[in-house]
């Protein structure tokens, strides 16, 4: 019977799937490091090499794209507008078998070839999982990478967000009560309105306020919504005004 156990218990460690081999891990490593000197490279068939037909490829900000020829595909057309710096870093590397998932972190700065624009940067973290290829080599089956940005248009705390919807509330409620501190104060010294085909310098709306030929009974917003990117922001409502011009 204890023959028998031993027997047994060694054939089951004959067929489990190994896990965490060496070599498998450094294929997993191998793979990141493939991809990442085809991206500096601006190489899309080598960046594409560590993919097949069905290898699902869902970038950020962009819809999931399926196969290797599609990834090749977007690539080429990014390739052809931008210079890349491109690093990925792996973290870990886990294998089981023929499955493997490996993690890291990224760093990228998209530079455009046409003269102008300013470079793109942005950063973050990916995950990958990977199979064993009948001919023993490693390929991705679906690569998710994960931005530290923000979504576009919004900040990561909401402060500015916040801010700017609180300067049109102020703007309405100062309108209303005629505070001269409030619509000075909220209003750049470059501040145009341009409206019904008239334009309109700050000297001027401050002017009307002053004299009180522009009186404002209510300002009501609705439907406020604010979009940050960097050092600007645009706000849309939908304002209803009532008053007395002149």
């Amino acid at each position: 019977l204890a023959l028998s156990l031993v027997l047994a218990l060694a054939f089951a460690s004959a067929c489990a799937p190994k896990v965490n081999d060496p070599a498998d891990a450094q294929a997993g490593k191998q793979s990141v490091e493939t991809f990442a000197k085809a991206m500096n490279a601006g190489d899309s068939e080598a960046l594409v090499s560590v993919m097949t037909e069905k290898t699902i490829w869902a970038d950020n900000h962009f819809p999931v794209v399926v196969g290797r020829s599609a990834v090749k595909q977007m690539y080429d057309a990014q390739f052809g507008m931008f210079t890349v710096a491109f690093q990925a870093p792996v973290d870990d590397v886990r294998v089981v078998g023929d499955l493997a998932v490996s993690r890291g972190t990224w760093t990228i700065t998209l530079t455009p070839k046409a003269a102008g624009p300013a470079p793109i940067s942005d950063s973050g973290s990916w995950m990958a999982i990977s199979s064993r290829q009948p001919d023993g080599t490693w390929k991705w089956d679906s690569l998710v990478p994960n931005s530290n940005q923000p979504m576009p248009g919004a900040t990561a705390d909401g402060a500015d967000e916040q801010a700017i919807a609180k300067l049109e509330q102020d703007w309405a409620a100062g309108m209303v009560k005629g505070d001269m501190a409030v619509l000075e104060g909220n209003l750049a010294k470059e501040w145009t309105l341009s409206e019904d085909g008239q334009v309109t310098t700050r000297e001027q709306a401050l002017g009307a306020f002053k004299s009180g030929a522009y009186k404002v009974e209510s300002a009501g917003l609705r439907d406020l919504r604010v979009f940050v990117v960097g050092d600007a922001a645009v706000a849309t409502m939908l304002v209803n005004t009532k008053g007395t011009f002149m």
